[in-house]
């Protein structure tokens, strides 16, 4: 022991204490034998800050204390900024999305209706808008749905896309008819 202390400059008298714990790998005239590599790793200071050390590990890597620490804090922190309004439960999120998705819906579906009533439609212009809108209804819907077909694959009580569940309340998906080439379809 007193070589070692020697060896890194350290008290001898402190040093049974600071080894506590490393299991000597031998003896030799009677003393106990260490291996340096263990020693070390108690009596030299590293030449990092630990809690930089620390702060860079993976929440994997963590001691279990530390673990349960870290998400108390992530928990913590989530609490806090749903609460100042800069995290949105995914719920939230997704039925605001189905709220404006109706709203873009109907509007869309009115604009050629409120086009004839201010300037008139031919019957080819009209079909041409109507059919100009339900492409792009369908296309937002057909996003939106791709949008959150990942999150509700991963919950346990999966009821249905975002679409099916949200964001159409009167039963039928929001779906356009298809329209014939020459069928005007209303909606």
């Amino acid at each position: 022991m007193s070589q070692i202390a020697q060896m890194f400059e350290t008290d001898a008298k402190t040093l049974p204490q600071r080894m506590k714990g490393i299991i000597p790998c031998g003896k030799r005239n009677g003393y106990k034998v260490y291996k340096i590599r263990e020693a070390a790793s108690r009596l030299v200071k590293p030449g990092y800050e630990i809690e930089e050390f620390i702060r860079q590990m993976s929440p994997q890597e963590l001691p279990p204390l530390l673990n349960k620490e870290f998400w108390n804090g992530q928990r913590a922190r989530a609490a806090f900024e749903k609460e100042m309004g800069n995290l949105w439960p995914t719920e939230d999120v997704v039925a605001l999305f189905a709220v404006l998705e109706n709203g873009v819906r109907q509007t869309m579906l009115l604009v050629t209706d409120d086009i004839e009533r201010e300037e008139g439609l031919t019957d080819g212009q009209r079909k041409t808008f109507r059919r100009i809108t339900d492409a792009a209804i369908t296309l937002f819907k057909e996003k939106l749905t791709e949008g959150f077909q990942e999150y509700y694959a991963n919950r346990e009580d999966h009821r249905g896309s975002a679409v099916e569940r949200l964001v159409d309340s009167r039963g039928d998906g929001g779906a356009i008819p298809e329209a014939e080439e020459d069928e005007e379809v209303d909606i």
